[in-house]
């Protein structure tokens, strides 16, 4: 039979991938992500897509495909409406199940709009991930990954459902290995934070979707739980490598998947190209530790400011063990907490703040949401809380997790000149994000720290002598390659990449390379 694939999101672009696969009378998304660089080009923090509309906004840019039959019914417009204003072909399809990559939302996000029924196939960490987030983020209709909140159109507008009568509901979530879940862990899993209750769908397990059978491989990236997917169709196995890449801590586990995957023979490979067109950088997350505690120790008795990826979890962990080397205390923000103690109760590795001595939560000055008041409140119990003023009368014993967007928190600290501002975040890629820099190092000179990896403003980059405090979570150019080469499928399908035309440059000529088009079907 033939295998259909039509990549509607994650073509020409970083981020934002679906990818539909059709074979043997069943069909997958490889991941359903937001698209954040179309995304960027209407809406902005102040102008977002209308949730009382439902999906029409996301219908008008393009955001979102005309895929009739996979989205909630109760945001759905009307499909006269998208046929006449978008002039696009509108197909009937019905999808068997998400492959859900990792829970970065440019993988995740559009989740949000999809039928409850349709089964999510993730990691055990994705899925417990996925949850964390959305338990801690404030209402946003694009973030409903993990469950649903019930809504109904009255009078063309679509409005939240009684919480007191209709509990959100929870999607299927499916697992490749079998899982065994303590009493908190399921507890966790079977509760949402907030007052509204949810009606829970425990996961299952499963090796097969439809007719297809699927196989998982954990891969190293820069948010815990990423997987590779292989699936088996009638014309041989198809390959997708979600982010991944081998310069991290868990690197060895990229390299044991482009063994196993080599092992299928695979047909297609549809390979992420992030980096394809940048040099290699060789920095590495011990690159970065080793770096970063250089300059936390010259900061004797300042405070130091450490700014990363808000789910970069393996970045906080660096961090902690610099401290606890320092003699220092890692403050972090509730919110970063509270995905500490989720994934806890996966991971026993993965330290609980309540019971880890390095690690303090920072009391902002804000309006708390009744369950946030009542986390707090437990920490503070505890005596695992840190006040501004706290920070201000000892400032060499902390290092103070923040980024841009909290960084007028130091408007209550009141720091005394002299600290350090560690940058360690990717490089500003748009024009917008050269903006925030701009802000940034406004509030930096602004409090009198040094400022250490932060990007140039007018080029994005970082200065050669300030590199080596960000390690990528993007394969270099030359690890695709090997990647590639390991994996040894007939044809390359790159996605997650602005330069596929690099594909072909690059990869070796025994290798056949197809560059996709959104929304246009490769039939193999």
């Amino acid at each position: 039979m033939t295998v259909n694939i039509t990549v509607h999101g994650g073509a020409g672009v970083i981020g934002g991938n679906k990818i539909l696969l059709e074979a043997d009378n069943t069909t997958i998304s490889f991941d359903f992500g937001i698209n954040y660089n179309l995304w960027s080009q209407y809406f902005e923090e102040y102008l977002k897509p209308r949730s009382s509309r439902g999906l029409v906004d996301l219908f008008e840019i393009g955001l979102l495909p005309p895929l009739k039959g996979i989205y909630r019914s109760e945001l759905e417009p009307s499909w006269e409406d998208v046929w006449s204003r978008l002039r696009s072909k509108i197909r009937d399809v019905h999808i068997d199940a998400v492959l859900l990559s990792h829970a970065h939302l440019d993988h995740s996000g559009h989740i949000s709009f999809l039928d409850s029924d349709i089964p999510i196939v993730c990691s055990l960490t994705t899925a417990f991930l996925a949850k964390a987030i959305q338990d801690s983020s404030r209402g946003d209709f694009e973030k409903e990954v993990c469950y649903a909140m019930p809504r109904e159109e009255q009078e063309r507008l679509v409005t939240s459902r009684d919480w007191k009568k209709y509990p959100s509901l929870q999607r299927q979530f499916c697992f490749a290995d079998s899982i065994s879940l303590t009493p908190e862990a399921r507890s966790f899993w079977q509760t949402q934070t907030g007052a509204r209750q949810m009606s829970c769908n425990w996961p299952t397990i499963i090796s097969k979707v439809g007719n297809l059978s699927i196989r998982c491989f954990p891969v190293d990236h820069s948010i815990y739980g990423a997987t590779a997917f292989a699936v088996e169709t009638s014309q041989g196995w198809v390959v997708y490598t979600g982010d991944l890449r081998m310069h991290g801590k868990m690197g060895y586990k990229t390299r044991q998947f482009a063994h196993e995957a080599a092992k299928l023979h695979p047909s297609i490979l549809l390979c992420e190209g992030t980096n394809i067109d940048t040099e290699d950088d060789s920095t590495t997350e011990e690159d970065v530790m080793q770096n970063a505690f250089r300059k936390v120790k010259e900061a004797n008795g300042k405070l130091v400011i450490a700014d990363f990826g808000p789910r970069n979890l393996e970045r906080l962990l660096t961090f902690r063990a610099i401290a606890s080397e320092c003699q220092r205390k890692l403050a972090i923000l509730l919110k970063d907490a509270y995905l500490l103690q989720s994934l806890h109760l996966i991971m026993p590795e993965i330290p609980d703040p309540i019971e880890d001595d390095t690690l303090t939560i920072y009391e902002e000055i804000k309006s708390w949401l009744s369950w946030e008041r009542d986390l707090l409140a437990r920490y503070k119990n505890q005596g695992k809380t840190v006040q501004p003023e706290d920070i201000r009368h000892n400032e060499g014993s902390y290092i103070l997790c923040l980024s841009f967007w909290d960084v007028n928190e130091l408007i209550d600290i009141k720091p005394s000149k002299g600290g350090i501002y560690i940058y360690s975040s990717s490089e500003a890629f748009s024009e917008e994000q050269r903006f925030d820099v701009k802000r940034l190092r406004q509030w930096i000179h602004h409090f009198g720290f040094l400022p250490i990896g932060v990007p140039n403003t007018e080029t994005g980059k970082v200065a050669e002598e300030e590199q080596g405090f960000h390690s990528s979570g993007h394969a270099s150019a030359s690890e695709l390659l090997e990647i590639i080469e390991t994996i040894g499928a007939k044809l390359v399908i790159p996605i997650h990449t602005e330069h596929p035309e690099l594909f072909l440059a690059k990869v070796g000529t025994g290798t056949r390379v197809h560059t996709p088009k959104i929304g246009q079907t490769i039939s193999i």
